[in-house]
């Protein structure tokens, strides 16, 4: 009885591994433009001066070499006297707002250049560069302004307008708007694009500034550039993010996966040295993978445990039914191959039937979340001892196997573009052990299923495969 209470506590863990969802507050939204607003009004006080701001505007060009001119406007009411007849005052209070507000938040960028302040009738101009603005990808000209580097940013249009425009020639060749939820975005966070300009317009009538909560790169173009290319250099401009993220989320991840596939090796080779009945486990992995099937589509279940379902069903019922599948590590690996591919049938049907079920975004991203409990039963074969002087190497080669397919998994369940944050370390080691608890009943499938010529060490072969061995058969 301790033994099952175990192992039904070990599931339950695995489960809310898979399932849980930690509630994360959205991160807090950075001003677009530090010099504008209320931004220009603490630079402002910071130097002994109270303005205030009524109305700011924006104008960002994008140069070919990467770099934007800003132009910032700040209308001020009844407050620009000081500034007026202080000059010394405009340029220190406008250099700070320039230099070390001005830029949209993107982490560590280049310094940015204070070129120019000019009071005019109460209204503020500043100039100022961004040597950073952008980079050239491919031939494409990729703005990462409203892009965040590390957790999904977050940003607050507090002028009205704010526009970006591109080098001259160019074209806008991206949509901006499709990377926004326009379902609850206001008309202020839906930009408009003309040629090569996009612009931000608040139009709302209660004076609210409106918020960006997506992240949407700017591409400027030829005309003729394809939108294949484009995106293209989209993916070049988000590889160091998920390099990142794979670096520190997924490779402490795998360092726990490879400790916790010890403990299934040791697990799945005493199973098979203990002579377990390979048939009822195989029963066994069958009515698992069934009950938590029909648990997922009564919604009992979440969608995520459907993939899951579906490998038990099949390894169970190829370890019922052909055993001789799992009787090398080849053939293990076909079985796990089938596998996945019913994993991808499964998601798409249940993604067809209700959306909501629509975990991954193409079949191979399905596929390959799935790859360590795909593998576990060649993992169980390789790993379980048997005679022969390979047997070192070929457990060596599981476990490596094992963890190149944890790193695989990995790397397309992290967030390509989104940078890493705490809770997503904790998701991916807790994926860790959830495949490991998940992969422990198919690693032992695959463990309990000797050959006539090799069989477990410590094992006692059956008469019958006594019999085929003596007349020098092979199963």
């Amino acid at each position: 009885m301790k033994r099952a209470a175990l192992l039904i506590s070990l599931f339950v863990i695995a489960v809310l591994c898979l399932t849980a969802a930690p509630a994360v507050g959205g991160p807090t939204p950075n001003p677009v433009c530090g010099a504008c607003g209320s931004s220009f009004e603490d630079a402002a006080s910071d130097n002994g001066v109270i303005v205030n701001v009524t109305a700011s505007t924006a104008a960002i060009q994008i140069h070919p070499n990467g770099s934007a001119t800003w132009t910032v406007t700040n209308r001020l009411s009844q407050s620009a006297a000081t500034l007026s007849s202080s000059p010394e005052t405009l340029t220190q209070i406008t250099r700070e707002a320039a230099t070390s507000r001005g830029v949209i938040y993107r982490g560590d960028t280049g310094p940015v250049v204070f070129r120019s302040a000019t009071v005019d009738n109460e209204t503020v101009r500043i100039r100022f560069r961004d040597p950073d603005a952008g980079a050239r990808h491919l031939g494409v000209l990729v703005v990462d302004y409203f892009h965040s580097p590390r957790m999904r940013g977050s940003w607050i249009l507090n002028a009205d307008p704010i526009s970006v425009s591109g080098p001259t020639g160019t074209v806008v060749s991206n949509d901006p708007r499709g990377a926004i939820n326009d379902e609850y975005a206001g008309d202020g966070e839906l930009p408009t694009v003309t040629g090569n300009t996009v612009q931000w317009a608040n139009t709302s009538t209660d004076g609210r500034q409106a918020s960006l909560s997506e992240d949407l790169y700017l591409a400027f173009s030829e005309p003729a550039t394809s939108s294949l290319q484009v995106a293209a250099a989209f993916t070049v401009a988000s590889l160091p993010i998920w390099l990142g993220n794979i670096s520190i989320v997924v490779l402490p991840a795998a360092f726990v996966y490879g400790i916790l596939l010890i403990g299934v090796a040791a697990v799945a080779r005493r199973a098979a040295d203990s002579a377990l009945a390979a048939d009822r486990l195989a029963a066994a992995g069958v009515g698992f993978g069934v009950w938590l099937l029909g648990m997922v589509v009564f919604d009992a279940l979440p969608a995520t445990l459907g993939g899951v379902g579906t490998i038990y069903l099949i390894v169970g019922a190829a370890a019922w039914h052909r055993p001789d599948l799992l009787r090398s590590t080849r053939g293990a690996l076909a079985v796990g191959l089938a596998s996945m591919g019913g994993v991808a049938a499964t998601l798409w049907g249940l993604g067809v039937v209700d959306a909501r079920s629509a975990l991954a975004p193409t079949v191979v991203h399905a596929m390959v979340t799935h790859l360590p409990l795909a593998v576990a039963p060649a993992f169980g074969h390789a790993v379980c001892r048997r005679g022969g002087s390979a047997s070192n190497a070929r457990i060596a080669a599981g476990f490596a196997g094992g963890i190149v397919a944890f790193l695989l998994a990995g790397g397309v369940f992290v967030p390509f573009d989104v940078g890493w944050f705490i809770f997503m370390t904790f998701g991916t080691v807790g994926a860790a052990v959830a495949a490991a608890l998940f992969g422990l009943p198919l690693a032992m499938l695959g463990a309990c299923q000797p050959t006539a010529t090799t069989p477990h060490e410590g094992a006692t072969p059956t008469s019958s495969e006594a019999t085929e061995t003596a007349d020098g058969g092979d199963t």
